[in-house]
């Protein structure tokens, strides 16, 4: 009897461990991503932003690290459904590790990913190399994936 107490207690306590991990993104203000070049001619930038249930298309050609800017209408639920899976994937790691730049985005021209998040009026913000094998293997599944989102997207 008191092995099935233990055993259940500890499932109960992975459980909540589980769940609090998910609820971190649950409450967002928006969640914004995209890509960017620093050296290329035209629209450098394809960057969404999902916020109210909806996703809108950016509203610049560069990326400069500064505010971001979005168009004010919304895009299908075809292509809000792919960026929604992004929040609900966002790894763990990621959110212990803020504000951080993984590898060296568009240091080769290569360009790079990118990730904020505005969570109570706190914004985060994550910068990703294109290059995945140069990223945590934490996250390289998960930056491959957003590479993939903003493939559909564009």
């Amino acid at each position: 009897m008191k092995s099935k107490l233990y055993i259940l207690t500890l499932i109960a306590l992975l459980s909540f461990s589980v769940s609090c991990t998910k609820e971190n993104l649950e409450n967002i203000d928006y969640f914004a991503f995209g890509s960017a070049h620093g050296f290329c001619l035209r629209n450098c930038a394809d960057f969404f932003i999902v916020r109210d249930g909806n996703i809108y298309p950016d509203d610049f050609d560069y990326y400069t690290g500064s505010a971001l800017k979005f168009k004010s209408e919304a895009l299908t639920i075809e292509k809000y459904n792919p960026a929604k899976k992004l929040i609900d994937d966002f790894p763990a790691y990621l959110i212990k590790n803020p504000d951080k730049t993984f590898g060296c985005p568009d240091c080769a021209d290569q360009g790079g990913f990118h990730i904020e998040i505005n969570q109570g009026g706190e914004i985060k913000r994550w910068h990703f190399d294109t290059n995945i094998s140069n990223l945590p293997a934490q996250v390289q599944d998960y930056v491959q994936e957003v590479f993939s989102v903003i493939e559909k997207l564009k």
